[in-house]
């Protein structure tokens, strides 16, 4: 039942009460109303901005998701929820603090309740389970799986916390999911902000894991800030949270032992427990979050955090994931030594007699003063290696060694200019040799290699703005921009030029900038993706009206064959049904349908002058005045002008008035309709389709992939060989038809690329130059990481069979 209410396409908005005001608690105690409200400019200050820049991050992955759809309907439901959070976005944040303020009005006014009553809760809920409630079941879920994350990560603080809002209420000690404050109730008003926006439910949980990557996940010195400011009024200055050290050489069952009992101690009595190994001092931490968590805490804290996030899942994979993607640089720089042949240094290296190691500073200014050099063209291999541009680092750096030193870069340095450099060289794999991405991603090295150097999360943490930035400029270039069959977009181009050459240019270390030329480029691409979304959708619409109105014709078409195969009508009439009346009728079945009314009075008009023609209709003039205003209403529709219509009525109709007699007039007439371009070039088309799959005579494996073929969705990509040199395009299934087998194919922007049918692409699958491409859940980035690892651990013989060593 879960899975089918989780494609519900809306999300039903939780009932919303009327919330109350801090300065509506008259009847709180002079002194409470005072911390409340200190409390709620501690929490406005500190949240305010946070909800706006959640969203913000949000907008960027509805666009990634968007741009990585493979269906139209995807990407239309991820650009619909993208509209909505543009449309509440002002209004987000002020309910947001509402909110937040409610939650501290009934701080002392929650209630448990007991068993018998939750249980009469849970069966009424029952009885009236219906879909809306299920979605918002859900919803409640989600929200709560956030919260548990955050209480688990924070313990210690909330328990705090929880004793200190005890003694405001005048309570026992407030549990986590009841703590004003706390993570439930952040996500608490977290929905009620986002409750007027109307996005699908898989959206509004990735709403809720995007505001716990952003804000939840960094929580604690907003934590830490309240229980300080009780603290310094006075409300439990002295309490102590007393926890065991763990083991300095901790396993798995030591941390889940200390995690245990943590959570032991959450669970236990208001007081203070005695007689641990170890002391937690309450912090005095700033509000902007200066003085880290002790040692302790920390330890505990990611203890209790890495055996609930692994409790979760039985293998623990997300907590895995994360564990690898934290040691990505200290395994490629393992790899690196193996491949040499050396160990890795773990501790600063010595120098060497006579040589200079040279200090983050200086590497930073001079690779600063590279930055700044015109770029090298893309096709010098020897002026953009990575050997080369350690070189050029190494001469520049003689200028601030002492005399008669040799700069020498330490091991950690060395080893991640290298690493930069494989990153950038496996990304080049996949341009084209002469293309423009290869001359972007040339002059994105410097700037990029100042960041990695300076922070090595740029290896590991897959949301790192630099490695966004690089992501994006990559793909962009790469399926934007450097697509074969068509000329790249001058207005793009341009774009991608501008942020790489403000990045040379004005790029000092700071990741503001990088930020800021990602949600430039992003914002450009958005409006792109859009305008392609458009152009590919009146592409689609084109195809399935052509389409339509040839089956309608080839229908119409067969009815006039019919007749005239029993009537052996004269060549003039005959011309006239076969081009002109067949196509009066397929407009008529394209608007109205095969069992209309209108279509079948057409179709009598057809035997009425086969009948007329056949017995010259001479003696019957109402009839042929009522034939005669049909024919010219149905010649009108399909372009023949009054003179044109009157000549062949009256030619038709009232040969008597004409010369019977003139077989030249006759052939002008018919040679004047079979010059009309019908309404389409398709003859047949349904004829035409199997005569084809006949012809071909696909063999067995082709049959199977063609029945393969019949069921992949639109929106899935394909990869095409364009020469013999194995160059290949991307190109998108936009739509095929089920009868005839044509298909569209489109580019990035969403321009027809090719068109085929299905037997020709079967065809071209099983000789291999075609192939459909799977979705990629990584990003271009995350699988050249992976393709470096994969390829230095063949190289070093790591997890696969190492090759013979090169001479």
């Amino acid at each position: 039942m879960t899975q089918g209410v989780s494609s519900f396409r809306r999300v039903a908005k939780p009932n919303e009460r009327a919330l109350k005001k801090l300065s509506e608690r008259q009847d709180l105690p002079a002194r409470v109303r005072h911390m409340l409200t200190g409390l709620l400019g501690l929490a406005t200050g500190s949240l305010a901005h946070s909800l706006v820049a959640a969203l913000g991050e949000f907008e960027k992955q509805l666009f990634e998701h968007a741009s990585k759809s493979h269906t139209n309907e995807q990407c239309n439901r991820f650009f619909d929820s993208l509209r909505e959070v543009k449309r509440v976005r002002a209004d987000a944040a002020p309910r947001f603090l509402l909110a937040i303020e409610d939650g501290l009005a009934r701080f002392d006014q929650r209630r448990h309740p007991g068993h018998a009553e939750r249980a009469r809760t849970a069966a009424s809920a029952s009885e009236e389970l219906s879909l809306v409630e299920t979605t918002e079941l859900e919803d409640s879920l989600a929200l709560q799986e956030v919260a548990t994350k955050c209480e688990v990560r924070q313990a210690l603080m909330l328990h705090e916390l929880g004793h200190r809002f005890g003694v405001l209420a005048g309570q026992r000690a407030f549990e986590a999911d009841t703590l004003p404050l706390g993570p439930a109730d952040l996500m608490a008003a977290v929905r009620h902000a986002t409750a007027g926006m109307d996005i699908a439910l898989e959206h509004r949980v990735l709403l809720y894991q995007t505001y716990e990557r952003a804000v939840v996940s960094q929580i604690g010195s907003f934590y830490a800030a309240l229980n300080s400011f009780l603290a310094e009024h006075r409300i439990l200055r002295h309490l102590r949270i007393y926890v065991p050290l763990p083991a300095r050489s901790g396993n798995a069952s030591q941390f889940e032992s200390a995690a245990a009992s943590v959570s032991d101690r959450m669970a236990g009595a208001a007081t203070p427990m005695q007689g641990m190994h170890a002391q937690m001092p309450v912090r005095s931490a700033s509000f902007d979050g200066a003085q880290r968590p002790t040692p302790v805490e920390s330890g505990v804290a990611s203890a209790a955090a890495s055996v609930a996030d692994a409790g979760k899942s039985p293998s623990g994979a997300a907590a895995s994931s994360g564990m690898r993607d934290a040691e990505l640089f200290v395994t490629l720089r393992d790899l690196l030594a193996s491949r040499r042949g050396e160990p890795v240094a773990r501790t600063p290296q010595k120098e060497r007699p006579g040589a200079y190691v040279p200090s983050s500073d200086a590497i930073q200014a001079v690779l600063a003063k590279l930055q700044s050099k015109p770029a090298i063209p893309a096709g010098d291999i020897a002026g953009n290696s990575t050997t080369q541009l350690k070189q050029d680092l190494l001469d520049q750096l003689r200028a601030f060694a002492p005399p008669g030193h040799k700069p020498q870069l330490n091991s950690e340095d060395a080893d991640t200019i290298d690493l930069v450099g494989m990153l950038f060289d496996q990304i080049a794999k996949g341009a084209p040799a002469q293309g423009n991405t290869q001359s972007i991603l040339t002059q994105l090295r410097v700037p990029l290699l100042r960041v990695a150097l300076n922070d090595k999360a740029f290896f590991s943490q897959r949301s790192h703005p630099a490695r966004e930035l690089l992501n994006a400029i990559a793909e962009t270039g790469i399926h934007w921009i450097d697509d074969s069959e068509s000329e790249p977009d001058p207005a793009l181009l341009h774009k991608l030029h501008t942020v790489v050459e403000r990045l040379n240019s004005e790029f000092d270390g700071d990741l503001t900038l990088i930020e800021h030329m990602l949600g430039d480029l992003s914002q450009h691409m958005h409006k792109l993706a859009r305008t392609a979304a458009v152009a590919e959708r009146r592409l689609v619409d084109a195809s399935k009206g052509r389409e339509k109105l040839a089956l309608a014709r080839e229908t119409a078409g067969n009815a006039i064959a019919t007749r005239i195969a029993a009537a052996h009508p004269k060549r003039l009439l005959r011309t006239l049904l076969e081009r002109a009346w067949t196509d009066v009728l397929a407009l008529t079945l394209m608007s109205q349908g095969e069992k209309s009314e209108a279509y079948r009075k057409q179709l009598a008009v057809a035997d009425q002058l086969i009948a007329a023609g056949n017995t010259s209709g001479r003696n019957n003039v109402p009839p042929a005045a009522a034939l005669r205003r049909e024919v010219e209403k149905g010649l009108s529709q399909v372009g023949y002008h009054k003179d044109e219509i009157h000549t062949v009525v009256k030619r038709l109709l009232t040969p008597e008035t004409a010369s019977e007699e003139n077989p030249a007039s006759q052939t002008s007439i018919a040679l004047r309709i079979k010059s009309k371009a019908p309404l389409t070039d398709d003859e047949r088309p349904v004829h035409a389709a199997t005569l084809r799959k006949a012809a071909l005579q696909l063999t067995d494996v082709e049959e199977k992939m063609l029945e393969t073929l019949k069921h992949v969705p639109f929106g899935t990509w394909f990869e095409f060989a364009i020469n013999q040199q194995g160059e290949r395009v991307r190109r998108k299934l936009s739509w095929f038809s089920p009868l005839t087998g044509h298909c569209l194919f489109v580019n990035q922007r969403g321009e027809r690329a090719r068109e085929c049918t299905l037997e020709q692409l079967a065809r071209d699958i099983v000789r291999d130059q075609a192939n459909i491409l799977k979705p990629e859940q990584d990003s271009m980035v995350d699988r050249a990481w992976k393709a470096i690892v994969a390829s230095l651990k063949q190289l070093t013989g790591h997890g696969a069979v190492a090759p013979p060593v090169p001479a």
